[in-house]
């Protein structure tokens, strides 16, 4: 014969999310995370209200939602802060060791009196009454007493310090048993079992004052070709929301979670031939703001305002997860705490760069490939050459497949001697005559290596003309700029020319995938990429030519 459940009566539980549940996943975006939290319980049969205390204040409400797993149903569920509690200030263990430290004070203090009191009994008695036989007896005595209190007054203070220890660390106790003043979110549900039942209560919420930063040690082996670059890709994860991440599996997110983000709406827009004032909905009370829009502008125009047409409210790279290796540990400490995302081995290409009418120091840079799965996040990077530390740079968000420049510091061995510029005037036309003036600049490129090098590259410039009388020409070496070639043909112009076969000369930009043809030489930026043999030393030469017809001063302005 079976029983009626009886659904009249209420069961109360409690759980403590402290100890009473565990973290079965985190999802940690760059400003925020995801908690997912597993509770057991077992109900009776009938109707059970299920509070689970000291989740983190700053839960998102919104965000949370309970699942259940076992034959219940899950019913009015709600969430808020309770109210803080004092700490107890008190506890019979310590109520107890105080009278202990009160007793050792009062006896310490009797010790001290009676010692007192035998020293002034001492110090009292006259020589001249007292027997000579008796005086070693006496001395023996006052030696035997005045020994045992000083022992007993030692025994004291020893107890009377482990006393005082003891209480300081009942009163610690106290405190830190205490509401954590961070974890006073509850959540409130009711249960519904037609029998006893193990369920198993998961619990999703999302919380602030979480974070994570990418960060990278990359190691650059310049005696190994192919893949010489090590990338040790990591995560500094920081979270002070009050509750301890422990032996948890994170996965990293780099998108944003949209929480409570509502599709903007469209405002009507109006086009008319009379002005009217406009306002700028930024608020229509005190201090807002009233402006007057012109109709009918283009880009052209110099008094366009980009601003009252359209805002970009947000950009990002691409989205990308990562799965932290094995369990983590977290504590709510506001430190951050590095872990390893992936160890990856990349292919690269070592280059040396120098730009010797600033500086003739030659920077070692190395174009790395992303050939892993990864895409990686704008972060710091610690840069290590041949196991030396070298510089901290700054990594771009790079995805899967795309290349990326890291600097790797100054290479003495590569040095770069700019010389004196020269310079010849003279004129130039029959009838109008004009005044011409040839430039010569000399650069030399050593290096002092035992092994020959490949990839140097020496970036110079022209000036650049912005009058139609004053011309400027490059002579040497021979590129022509697109924009001045036959039938203006960006194909028949000289944007790459050989000089030796170890010297290439070009356009800066020429090289980069996507660049436009056009606009190559506009800026009068050019390079040289050179291969140097070992102990070797090779020597560029820049020529270009200035024609000035009206004969004027002629001002630099860019140098």
């Amino acid at each position: 014969m079976s029983t009626a459940t009886d659904f009249s009566v209420v069961n109360y539980i409690s759980l403590s999310s402290i100890t009473d549940s565990k973290i079965t996943n985190i999802n940690l975006y760059t400003s925020r995370a995801q908690i997912t939290r597993s509770y057991k319980v077992s109900v009776a049969a009938g109707q059970t209200k299920l509070t689970l205390l000291h989740l983190p204040n700053v839960v998102d409400h919104e965000s949370l939602r309970v699942e259940g797993r076992g034959s219940a149903i899950i019913q009015g569920v709600t969430s808020f802060k309770a109210e803080m509690k004092d700490p107890d200030t008190s506890s019979p263990l310590l109520e107890e060791l105080n009278v202990k430290k009160e007793r050792a004070k009062n006896a310490l203090e009797r010790c001290n009196r009676a010692l007192q009191a035998i020293n002034k009994y001492m110090g009292n008695i006259s020589i001249e009454h007292l027997d000579i036989s008796k005086l070693g007896e006496a001395m023996e005595i006052y030696d035997t007493t005045e020994e045992k209190w000083d022992d007993k007054i030692i025994q004291l203070k020893r107890e009377f310090e482990t006393l005082e220890t003891q209480i300081t660390e009942e009163s610690d106790r106290l405190e830190k048993s205490g509401e954590n003043k961070k974890l006073r979110t509850k959540v409130v549900m009711g249960l519904v079992a037609n029998h006893p039942a193990d369920l198993e209560i998961i619990v999703i919420y999302a919380v602030s004052h979480s974070r994570w930063e990418a960060g990278y040690d990359i190691r650059v082996d310049m005696q190994t070709t192919g893949a010489p670059v090590h990338v040790l890709y990591k995560a500094a994860i920081n979270q002070s929301t009050g509750e301890a991440w422990e032996d948890a599996p994170i996965t990293l997110e780099t998108a944003s979670p949209t929480f409570g983000l509502e599709l903007p709406q469209l405002a009507l827009w109006n086009i008319s031939y009379q002005e009217r004032a406009i306002y700028s909905g930024r608020g229509l009370g005190r201090g807002g703001a009233k402006r007057h829009r012109k109709i009918i502008r283009s880009e052209d125009d110099e008094d366009f305002d980009p601003d009252e047409v359209s805002e970009v409210t947000s950009r990002g790279n691409v989205n990308a997860t990562f799965r932290v290796p094995g369990l983590t540990t977290i504590p709510s400490d506001e430190e951050d705490h590095n872990v390893t995302i992936a160890v990856l081995q990349l292919n690269a290409k070592i280059s040396w760069v120098c730009i010797p009418q600033r500086d003739t120091q030659v920077h070692l840079e190395a174009l790395i490939t992303n050939s892993s799965e990864y895409t990686f996040l704008s972060g710091p990077s610690n840069v290590y050459v041949d196991q030396s530390f070298i510089s901290r740079s700054e990594i771009p968000g790079v995805s899967p497949g795309e290349v990326f420049t890291c600097p790797l510091g100054v290479d003495p061995s590569i040095r770069v001697t700019y010389h004196p510029q020269e310079k010849v005037a003279s004129q130039t036309g029959f009838y109008n005559k004009s005044l011409k003036y040839a430039y010569s600049q000399r650069i030399s490129v050593h290096n002092s290596k035992s092994v020959p090098i490949d990839g140097v590259k020496i970036i110079d410039r022209i000036p650049v003309s912005q009058d139609a009388d004053l011309i400027v020409n490059l002579i040497n070496p021979g590129l022509t700029p697109p924009s001045l070639s036959p039938a203006s043909s960006a194909t028949k112009a000289k944007t790459i020319v050989t000089v030796s076969p170890d010297i290439i000369a070009q356009w800066c930009g020429v090289e980069n995938p996507g660049s436009d043809v056009s606009a190559l030489g506009k800026d009068g930026k050019l390079n040289w990429v050179c291969g140097v043999p070992a102990y070797g030393r090779i020597n560029l030469l820049l020529q270009w030519e200035v024609i000035d017809a009206q004969k004027k001063q002629i001002y630099d302005y860019g140098l």
